[in-house]
């Protein structure tokens, strides 16, 4: 796993942090991911996930971001002197799922997780509907995916396809995004008050063919902090491969 996720205000064009607004903040993280106790006749899934890297200057947003608005002609971000300090940050997650085929074109998956680190602290409920072609185990959620069977499949049973909805309610102790670092003081100045309570609904589609997988997600979501003038909505394309 690899990301870049980068942070911002609502006000680009202001060059210092906005009392109340979230702050700048970039995140460079790599990573590696498992699913666990696989049991090809078993509905549970288990998947497991540590993440580390930087929070801070070393991330290399500000450069990233700049370099892209460029690109689009879009309106420079101004403010990122005052995105928060640099720190080495590690997290680990542990999501449980249990996948109930209806039928071979609807499942519904209940699920649940938490997430304890110093990026993020939260536990979350939540459950997805699926509805689409060839739903079957080696298909389990929108965008983690079992791994693939070792039987032969003919292309039509390799191929899947589904639209899928969902919601879920999660309960933060801690955001590294939103609060700065648990140790020590350097970043009070640009914390927010954070929302404990966040509930997320999404919807999208995927497309997988044995190995590769490709996907299109929207999320909705409450805010993330209290007074919160942009809009915590996004969403994101993805393609895999499964090894």
């Amino acid at each position: 796993l690899f990301s870049q996720t980068m942070y911002a205000p609502s006000d680009l064009k202001e060059k210092h942090h906005i009392p109340g607004d979230r702050p700048y903040a970039g995140m460079l993280l790599g990573g590696i991911g498992h699913e666990l106790f696989q049991d090809s006749n078993s509905p549970w899934t288990h998947y497991g996930e540590v993440e580390f890297g930087m929070i801070g200057p070393a991330a290399m947003c500000k450069e990233t971001q700049t370099a892209i608005h460029k690109l689009l002609n879009c309106r420079k971000p101004e403010g990122w002197e005052d995105q928060l300090h640099n720190e080495f940050v590690v997290n680990g997650q542990w999501w449980t799922k249990y996948n109930w085929y209806i039928t071979r074109w609807i499942a519904l998956v209940p699920k649940g997780g938490v997430a304890v680190g110093t990026i993020q602290d939260f536990g979350e409920l939540g459950a997805d509907l699926k509805i689409g072609y060839n739903i079957r185990p080696t298909a389990n959620n929108e965008i983690i995916f079992s791994a693939p069977s070792k039987r032969k499949f003919g292309w039509k049973d390799k191929l899947s396809a589904y639209i899928y909805g969902g919601a879920s309610e999660r309960y933060y102790l801690y955001n590294h995004i939103l609060e700065g670092t648990m140790f020590g003081h350097r970043d009070d100045d640009l914390r927010v008050d954070l929302e404990r309570f966040v509930t997320e609904m999404r919807v999208g589609t995927v497309v997988k063919y044995d190995r590769f997988f490709a996907t299109y997600y929207a999320v909705f979501r409450t805010d993330d902090f209290r007074h919160q003038k942009n809009s915590p909505d996004y969403a994101g394309i993805g393609v895999g491969w499964i090894w």
